[in-house]
């Protein structure tokens, strides 16, 4: 039996890299699947691309931070297959990028509203419909390397994916007699993924000093991370509830020695110096 076989999931941010290959593994794994995406072209496309596969998907434009769109979403979801079992909160945004005392309040205020309230109404409204479901239900939130260490010019990120952690943390309280687990999965950066690829700082020796903070010299792979968020999402993981799974290299396991870190920079320059590729 395929590990989500008769379970229904939404995927926020399922239109492309990380969220893209969540959906394409839980459908392989039997999971019928709602792509949502903010972009409705690019749900359409992945929704097309798992049907070709043989598996089952629908796209629905929604986004996040709405919450008539994230009740349409649950709403939709139910209605094309019967349940929601498993939500997985993924879309994010990157942040300003700059010293914390010059980002501005609008800013401040963006990066907030993406990464914390909209997960918190993809949360809600989802709970609200596994709540009266006998199966109960999954909730896993994609929360970063950065939830669990500080980062130079990343306050406002850090502090919405520290922010998820703890959210994570008490939704687990409050739904423990539901039936629904609440679960956080926390990757490095993916060398794959849109936000990697368009990162300005692609391919510096700034985004190399970070991969050799990993015992691998490189970042994730989108896949890498979509396996692990599979686990949390599939019965295999039912003990597993309020819990943090670093997908994360090693990097927060231990402090690197300097030879790991000259060394680790220059392997993934070498190797691994344009983001989506690789070079031997």
């Amino acid at each position: 039996m395929a590990r989500l076989e008769n379970k229904v999931s939404l995927v926020v941010g399922g239109g492309q890299s990380l969220g893209e290959a969540i959906v394409r593994r839980f459908a392989a794994e039997g999971s019928r699947v709602v792509v949502a995406d903010i972009n409705e072209e690019l749900a359409n496309l992945v929704a097309e691309r798992v049907r070709a596969a043989g598996g089952e998907a629908i796209a629905q434009q929604m986004d996040m931070t709405v919450a008539e769109d994230v009740s349409a979403a649950v709403l939709a979801t139910v209605e094309a297959y019967g349940s929601l079992d498993v939500l997985v909160c993924n879309a994010a945004i990157f942040g300003a990028g700059k010293n914390f005392v010059e980002i501005s309040e609008g800013e401040w205020e963006n990066t907030i509203r993406v990464n914390l309230n909209g997960p918190f109404l993809c949360a809600k409204e989802s709970a609200l419909q596994m709540k009266v479901q006998e199966s109960g239900g999954n909730i896993v939130f994609i929360s970063s390397v950065s939830g669990v260490v500080g980062n130079e010019h990343q306050s406002d990120y850090n502090t919405s994916k520290h922010a998820v952690i703890g959210m994570m943390r008490c939704i687990a309280q409050d739904c423990r007699n539901w039936g629904i687990r609440s679960n956080a999965v926390c990757p490095t950066g993916m060398q794959d993924s849109a936000m990697m690829i368009n990162h300005p700082l692609k391919g510096s020796p700034d985004i190399a000093n970070y991969a050799s903070l990993t015992a691998f010299s490189r970042f994730a792979y989108c896949d890498e991370v979509a396996n692990a968020v599979l686990f949390v999402a599939s019965d295999e993981a039912s003990y597993m509830t309020g819990s943090l799974l670093m997908v994360d290299g090693g990097a927060t396991a231990w402090q690197p020695s300097h030879a790991q870190l000259t060394e680790g920079a220059a392997h993934y320059l070498e190797n691994f110096g344009t983001p989506g590729e690789i070079k031997s």
